[in-house]
């Protein structure tokens, strides 16, 4: 009895800290603008809030603006290199973005490390295929970003439609299902 306890016990502390871990394509265009502080939807809503901008530098250099891809779906995900479901979603986004990336679809990966070459050779060991950006606290907070991953997807008019805290097996059809809905609109 005290073994099956134990293993009840295992499972839920281990499935908690997988899903959420605490502390060519279409051209992105670059630039800077402003955008209105709201709350990101968890689920659907027919009410969205506008996002809130920012440019942040990619690990290739180029600054990315969120305002400035407007007419796409934008998926942002928040992460770092020592998260352990961040590692179990990144190759999921890979996917993502190789199917839906001639289909107007966005990836970047923020990355919340305060390392530039541990990100870079992070990024080249899991052969990240979309863009990873360098991540800092401001963004972070403006987006409210208390777990990680957390992902946020834009619909095509630059506002938050979803927002996922936590990755586990699974989710990764919710990507699919929110991000066909947010092209067919």
């Amino acid at each position: 009895m005290k073994k099956i306890v134990a293993f009840f016990v295992i499972s839920f502390l281990f499935a908690l800290l997988i899903s959420n871990c605490s502390n060519d394509a279409p051209k992105e265009k670059s630039g800077s603008g402003s955008g209105e502080k709201t709350e990101g939807a968890e689920q659907k809503s027919a009410k969205r809030g506008s996002a809130i901008d920012f440019t942040l530098k990619g690990l290739d250099g180029i600054e990315r603006t969120l305002s400035m891809q407007k007419g796409s779906v934008v998926v942002v995900d928040f992460w770092a290199t020592w998260c352990p479901p961040c590692k179990v979603e990144i190759p999921y986004l890979k996917d993502i973005y190789d199917i839906y990336k001639d289909q107007g679809v966005i990836v970047w990966g923020v990355g919340l490390d305060n390392d530039e070459k541990k990100l870079s050779k992070f990024a080249e060991d899991f052969s990240i295929n979309y863009p990873v950006l360098l991540g800092n606290r401001t963004v972070a907070q403006q987006y409210d970003v208390q777990g990680i991953p957390t992902t946020y997807l834009f619909d095509k008019n630059n506002r938050i439609a979803f927002k996922h805290v936590g990755f586990a097996a699974g989710m990764e059809k919710d990507f699919e299902k929110e991000i066909k809905q947010l092209l067919n609109e």
